[in-house]
């Protein structure tokens, strides 16, 4: 499951932290949502596993709130950790790096968090598996949040939601045409199901009550406690 963000958006990795402000609404309101989330769940010397981590900015947050807590940054884009490297340095061995597929076992750890990056999972068998492993690592009580894009089936409302989307980007100063050009790119790599799909796979995978915590369609911050 490697995935090269570079290519996929086509943004040099030094202009990432900028752009995706400018294509993902709320994008640091999911954030704030995560971190408020973890507050309530992270014991004392906690782990958290940051799944398609990238940069490490959602790393370093969590890092930076939670001063006991060690963060594993799992990705399998090299050019991405090496930035997540240099952000996430000053904390020393609490955030460390791991060049692996977040469908591979991980680690044992009290929360999981994503932000952006399960949605390249396109497969919903698959999706389901990663899911069952996110339960299954977590340690009773832990916490999963899932910042990421959950999109209606329903015609009208899903070309509703892709218009406020572009809509949103047409505020940044990026075109509608290149907007759908955009959704279009990003459509061969991506799969944002409903969010009733995700709830339901994370049922399937031993959460027992899964929960929307936040949202602004198609932005939603998802999971459950094991």
């Amino acid at each position: 499951m490697a995935h090269s963000v570079s290519a996929h958006l086509h943004v040099r990795i030094s202009d990432y932290d900028r752009f995706i402000r400018t294509v993902i609404p709320n994008y640091d309101t999911m954030r704030t949502v995560q971190l408020k989330l973890l507050a309530g769940r992270l014991p004392p010397g906690g782990t958290v596993l940051d799944l398609g981590g990238g940069t490490g900015a959602l790393a370093a947050a969590v890092a930076e709130k939670f001063p006991g807590v060690r963060v594993e940054i799992w990705d399998t884009d090299p050019a991405m950790l090496e930035v997540a490297r240099e952000r996430c340095a000053r904390f020393g061995d609490r955030v460390r790096l791991v060049e692996r597929s977040f469908a591979e076992p991980l680690t044992r750890c009290d929360a999981v968090v994503g932000c952006i990056a399960l949605h390249h999972v396109k497969d919903l068998a698959a999706k389901g598996k990663i899911y069952a492993s996110i339960h299954q690592a977590l340690r009773p009580g832990g916490l999963f949040a899932n910042a990421d894009t959950t999109m209606s089936t329903t015609p009208w409302l899903r070309d509703a939601t892709f218009q406020w989307w572009a809509d949103f980007m047409g505020t940044q100063g990026i075109a509608e045409r290149q907007a759908r050009d955009y959704f279009a790119e990003w459509g061969k790599q991506d799969y944002y199901p409903p969010l009733s799909v995700e709830l339901e796979l994370l049922r399937s995978a031993g959460f027992s009550e899964p929960e929307c915590f936040w949202r602004d369609a198609p932005f939603t911050v998802f999971g459950g406690v094991r």
